[in-house]
């Protein structure tokens, strides 16, 4: 059986099941701040290929058929969450299915080097309810905590409950959208691109990666301590409208200008 052949009776009828989960999950991403990166996930992954696409076309094609077997599994993972209404577990399965398809068309050696292209998709997928917040509920506790701790060092009449901060007059809410979540998935992503690309020892990548988190989380105490002082002085309004987005963006800059330094001073490791 041709390679060509192979592809249209493998490809184009998963391309044709995955399409609606596709524009399903384009609309999410459209729809919901937090994973408004999803559009640019494709497009990096597709120059980490691009990078490389002369190394890959000296690569051996030498079909596995174990790729069969990963693609059934993925399919079989898509007909779970099928089964229970569940769009993170049919969309994770693209991945295996892709993985599969890679295998069946190129083989081991063109999986080898197109895996952390593919599987850099994975944070393109948002994800599940429950799981995020569980992760937002407590980040934003910390957040508040933290914050609370700031102002108090300055002077600023401040109690908290909770989430909530009471600074004299004024009344501030730490909601979900100030809980970090979006800058640690948007930042973790970035951060594990910049690790692939521009270092190579592992320990360097995964001091840059585990570094993002902190950075987040930092950048996001800061943008609730600034709204905090400045909503005191200037009323409540100040933390709604557009002041909130434009703060939310330049606190967001200076996550990336952070994470773009540890970046650097890693690299003056590999100059030694």
């Amino acid at each position: 059986m041709t390679n060509i052949l192979k592809f249209s009776l493998i490809v184009i009828p998963l391309a044709l099941l995955y399409t609606p989960i596709m524009l399903e999950m384009g609309r999410e991403w459209y729809s919901d701040p937090n994973y408004s990166h999803g559009f640019l996930i494709p497009v990096i992954s597709g120059y980490f290929l691009w990078l490389h696409r002369e190394t890959l076309k000296r690569l051996r094609i030498a079909p596995m058929h174990i790729g069969y077997i990963i693609i059934i599994l993925g399919l079989a993972l898509y007909i779970v969450g099928a089964m229970g209404d569940e769009m993170f577990t049919r969309r994770a399965s693209l991945l295996l299915v892709l993985a599969g398809i890679v295998l069946v068309l190129g083989g081991k050696e063109w999986f080898a080097g197109v895996r952390f292209p593919l599987f850099y998709l994975a944070f393109m997928i948002p994800l599940p309810y429950f799981l995020y917040n569980e992760m937002a509920v407590p980040l934003k506790l910390f957040a508040a905590k933290i914050a609370t701790a700031i102002l108090h060092l300055f002077s600023y009449p401040i109690l908290r409950e909770g989430n909530i901060l009471y600074l004299g007059d004024v009344t501030l809410e730490v909601a979900d959208v100030c809980s970090g979540m979006r800058s640690i998935l948007s930042i973790i992503a970035l951060a594990v691109a910049m690790a692939w690309m521009f270092h190579k020892a592992h320990w360097q990548k995964l001091t840059l990666v585990f570094a993002s988190v902190p950075i987040a989380v930092a950048v996001n105490v800061i943008r609730i301590v600034i709204t905090g002082m400045l909503s005191y002085r200037y009323g409540s309004e100040i933390a709604e409208g557009f002041f909130h987005e434009f703060a939310g963006l330049v606190i967001f800059g200076v996550a990336l200008i952070l994470l773009f330094g540890t970046s650097f001073l890693l690299s003056k490791f590999d100059a030694r």
